[in-house]
């Protein structure tokens, strides 16, 4: 079909995307074959296959020697136990009398018709399906009913159950070896248990025990609840309020972050209204994960100090004493992923919310090799001027991803490289795709909150592809680092090129040599492809960059295929104009919009040294041109910049929690 001016087709832009699509298809396919051959001709070297087999050797001996580890740790905790209990024998006594005189000075237990208008279903958690039932409470308590919950390898899912054939308005969890101090301990609790608070605790105390069971803490407080504490070192831990401090019932009910697996009262509704626990593992930590929901969801969980349970569950490890979970275990791995933030958020009542916390993946596989990738630099660009906006931020390498630090932060921006990276519920989830726009798929887009693009046409391509949001967040400079220096003579070059190879000779090396220029090359993978002499250093640290950019006469940059077909460009563009650096490119129309013609580009190798003649000619043109390159950046793409774009955007999308 035509018209007056030709074949109807695709518009421009149309064509034009398809185009890219198609580099991209291409560009993936050929690096998956490249990848496939390197790997194979490396595990076939006989020197890869021993080392692989250290590996495996030394991975089993490390375990072995984990275990060893685990042992020895063990024996250790149950000596210093002993030894602790040892040391306040002399003071049992005195403990004893103390807390005779706490339970006799007791206040009467709350009003029938505020404590008991509401009935009662009691959760006991055991390890034998008949166990010794602790007193529950008086006649006057609504105890509808008292249900076994035993399961061994997993009390939690035990304990829901049980609490899913219950009928009463409150649910009270108990593990089977507590013992009440005080009959009117259940009514207490039931009297606390209205409006916004939605849960109550008790206050649990060590009993006096004798021989190996015995700790330095028995006959005093071993929690008040539970506090989430906000450990930016080692994420969330959890501690026992009040461990080991005298027993004291009239201190007032406050708000606490959860209870623990001694013993929790919950209203129904809101329990339900919550989903109720979780399955998986001990008590303590189901019950902090379901506190954490309730918080969540606008509940307050109060502890009631004048309600007094003993707790005979043992004690085995001296953590154990104030840390109810051991927080290198599995199961509080799991109520970390699935509450992140909630966890340290301060409970009702509280102090004020702490700044916005930010966690920020970097695809550099470790800490070790970090230093020689771009990404991680400009990650520690932005991370700077986000500091500086108050924001705290934790910067890690790919292997840090998982760890609880970054899964209790408020938002996990994920610098996309080449694999995904998972996310957990309890956090925003952010991507900055800044580069491999051919490996993301639209799965991973439609799970994160936010995609943040550096590159508008791609940005806009994405659009049309996920339900979720999509912004530009171009790459940038920090101006700190990146700023005119004297020139260093071991620097001095009239052309140089600062790049990896990737295995591949790069347009911007392979042009210029064909025109018969000669640049100096900063970077890794070259000695296959170009003249030795040509080398100057495999690797140079991003802080002497400057040195390097303010002493050359002309950069020359070049864009992946992928990236200038999607308008991706180069962060190496912004730190050489930051320095004032004159810089000839492949041809991005991006370009002019960004620094007008402050970088001039080129289409093919005979202009390509016509520009670098034309440099060399005129250097004081060159660097008067570079200058108001260099202003524009200082401008418009710093760090500062896009720091404040990006906390702009969580606040457009209500993505920075709560504060």
């Amino acid at each position: 079909m035509t018209d007056d001016h030709g074949p109807v087709g695709p518009d421009d832009a149309s064509v034009a995307e398809l185009r890219a699509e198609l580099t991209a298809a291409r560009v993936e396919a050929d690096q998956l074959r490249a990848q496939s051959r390197l790997q194979a001709a490396v595990l076939r070297r006989p020197l890869v296959r021993i080392g692989r087999r250290l590996d495996r050797e030394a991975s089993r001996l490390e375990r072995t020697a984990r275990r060893g580890t685990d042992r020895l740790r063990a024996a250790n905790d149950r000596v210093g136990l002993a030894a602790g209990a040892l040391g306040v024998r002399a003071d049992l006594d005195e403990r004893a009398a103390a807390l005779r005189r706490v339970v006799a000075e007791l206040p009467d237990a709350p009003a029938a018709a505020a404590a008991s208008s509401r009935s009662v279903s009691v959760v006991l958690v055991a390890d034998s399906p008949t166990p010794t039932a602790p007193r529950i409470g008086t006649d006057r308590d609504p105890v509808l009913e008292v249900l076994v919950a035993h399961d061994p390898r997993d009390p939690s899912a035990a304990a829901r159950r049980a609490a899913a054939r219950t009928s009463g308005e409150l649910i009270a969890f108990l593990p089977a070896e507590v013992e009440p101090l005080d009959p009117s301990w259940l009514a207490r609790l039931a009297g606390a248990v209205h409006g916004r608070t939605v849960a109550a605790v008790p206050q649990l105390v060590h009993p006096r025990r004798s021989g190996s069971r015995a700790t330095a803490f028995d006959l005093l407080v071993r929690s008040l609840g539970i506090d989430v504490a906000d450990d930016p070192e080692h994420g969330p831990r959890p501690m026992a309020r009040a461990a080991g401090t005298a027993v004291d019932a009239g201190t007032p009910p406050t708000a606490v972050a959860a209870g623990g697996g001694g013993g929790l009262l919950v209203d129904r509704a809101a329990y339900t209204a919550v989903g109720g626990l979780a399955d998986g593992g001990p008590l303590d930590a189901a019950l902090i994960d379901l506190c954490a929901r309730l918080r969540a969801a606008g509940g307050t969980i109060t502890t009631v100090p004048s309600s007094l349970l003993f707790d005979h569950r043992p004690v085995a490890r001296r953590a154990e004493l104030v840390e109810p979970i051991d927080r290198r275990s599995p199961a509080w791995r799991k109520v970390v992923e699935t509450n992140g933030p909630a966890l340290t958020r301060p409970v009702t009542g509280g102090s004020a919310g702490r700044g916005l916390r930010v966690a920020i993946t970097v695809a550099a596989p470790t800490a070790r090799v970090a230093p020689q990738w771009g990404d991680w630099h400009l990650a520690e660009g932005l991370t700077r001027s986000l500091r500086a906006l108050g924001v705290e931020v934790d910067l890690h390498p790919l292997d840090g991803a998982d760890a609880l630090t970054t899964r209790a932060a408020d938002v996990h921006l994920v610098l996309r490289g080449q694999a995904p990276v998972r996310r957990t519920p309890g956090q925003t989830h952010i991507l900055w795709i800044i580069s491999h726009p051919e490996s993301i798929e639209t799965a991973e887009l439609d799970e994160a909150d936010l995609v943040l693009v550096a590159s508008e046409r791609y940005a806009a391509h994405l659009a049309g592809r996920t339900r979720t949001p999509v912004e530009v967040l171009l790459q940038a400079t920090d101006p700190r680092r990146f700023r005119p220096l004297p020139s260093d003579p071991a620097h001095a070059h009239p052309v140089a090129i600062v790049a990896t190879t990737r295995h591949v000779l790069r347009r911007s090396v392979a042009d210029a040599i064909a025109v018969g220029l000669r640049p100096a090359i900063y970077g890794s993978g070259w000695h296959q492809f170009v003249d030795p002499e040509l080398i100057v250093a495999d690797f140079i640290p991003n802080e002497h960059l400057p040195a390097v950019y303010s002493s050359v006469d002309v950069l020359l940059n070049d864009h992946w295929d992928t990236m200038r077909s999607w308008g991706f460009v180069s962060n190496r563009i912004f730190d050489a104009l930051a320095c004032g650096t004159p810089v000839i490119s492949d041809h991005l129309p991006e370009l002019a919009g960004l620094v007008g013609d402050a970088v001039v580009t080129y289409a093919d190798r005979d202009e390509l040294r016509t520009r670098v003649d034309e440099i060399l000619a005129d250097p004081v043109g060159a660097r008067r041109r570079a200058a108001i390159g260099r202003q524009r950046v200082l401008d418009a793409h710093t760090f500062d910049h896009r720091a404040a774009t990006l906390l702009a955007a969580l606040d457009r999308h209500d993505l920075a929690g709560e504060r």
